[in-house]
């Protein structure tokens, strides 16, 4: 009897190997819990494409936004753990919800399994060019003086843009009125048309509208400047204790097979480490490109552990409590 279980242990583990090997049988979907064509949508588009040329199966994006992400982070939760659904999202929905709404229909810790982190974007502070201010300095002070008469689009509750918003008005009196969409991108469209007057969004999609005259950008979020947007100074460096970024990465479900999640990092990772798919796919987002790119499932789960630590912190100085 005691010898059936190290046998067992050997059938499991040989299973498992030659079921990463025969892996992918058939077509992979790839939830992305955020609206297409963002810096969200654009990463995992270009991973889909090369993993299907590389494995020899399709790899389709299935757009699943709304509520903050979490109708799509949801779908992939449930979904089987097999490495036949996978999730490619952000920062907003894997560490920020959780720190804001009390009750989720998933919790990312118990339910996904990172299988490789992408990197982190910096966001640029927009504003529509008919608002008469040429700076963040000027923009702050309009919005103390007139209260909740700016109006500011993005996500509901999460987001780069909500996190800033309420920093703004926790820190400096600023207060802004905010007008709540489906995704980033619809919020940057209704910004472009003059429908809201100021956001804030990845630079590498911003930056052509920028230059093109329709949109301001008055200041860096992210920390530091942009080399897409350089003369735009960062909110550091005007004075402001204020730094945030997003990133971006895949998920599976948790209990996905080792081996397909070792293999699926495997096969990212090289992807991430081209510079021409990650100037393409990465580089035209906004998203910049890190030490902790294209590492180990492992290492990216050891800085999720971190990022919640550090989200706290930020939460808590912008004033944003759990709901």
């Amino acid at each position: 009897m005691n010898g059936l279980f190290p046998a067992l242990l050997i059938l499991l583990t040989a299973f498992a190997q030659v079921q990463a090997q025969g892996y992918p049988s058939r077509t992979v979907r790839i939830i992305v819990p955020h609206g297409a064509g963002g810096p969200a949508d654009v990463p995992p588009r270009g991973i889909a494409q090369s993993l299907a040329q590389i494995l020899g199966k399709p790899f389709v994006i299935e757009n699943r936004e709304g509520a903050d992400g979490v109708i799509g982070a949801e779908v992939c939760a449930k979904a089987p753990p097999d490495g036949y659904t996978l999730c490619s999202t952000t920062s907003s929905v894997i560490t920020l919800n959780p720190a804001i709404h009390s009750q989720l229909p998933y919790d990312p810790p118990r339910d996904f399994v990172p299988l490789v982190y992408f990197g982190a974007s910096n966001n640029a502070l927009l504003v529509h060019p008919s608002m008469a201010v040429n700076s963040a300095k000027e923009l702050f002070e309009l919005a103390r003086a007139k209260p909740d008469s700016i109006t500011w689009g993005g996500m509901a509750a999460t987001g780069t843009g909500s996190v800033v918003l309420n920093w703004l008005k926790n820190s400096l009196g600023a207060s802004f009125y905010q007008i709540p969409y489906k995704s980033t991108v619809q919020a940057m469209q209704a910004t472009v048309s003059g429908s809201v007057q100021v956001m804030a969004y990845a630079v590498g999609p911003s930056a052509g509208l920028v230059k093109a005259g329709k949109l301001k950008a008055l200041a860096m979020v992210g920390g530091r400047r942009s080399p897409l947007l350089p003369d735009v100074p960062s909110m550091k460096e005007l004075g402001y204790d204020f730094e945030y970024s997003s990133w971006f990465g895949m998920f599976a479900p948790a209990k996905t097979p080792l081996d397909i999640v070792h293999r699926l990092n495997a096969e990212m990772g090289k992807l991430l480490a081209d510079s021409q798919f990650s100037v393409k796919f990465l580089g035209t987002q906004g998203i910049d490109v890190d030490d902790l790119t294209g590492r180990s499932s492992e290492e990216f789960a050891a800085f999720l552990k971190i990022d919640r630590e550090n989200v706290a912190k930020i939460l808590q100085a912008a004033g944003i409590k759990k709901q």
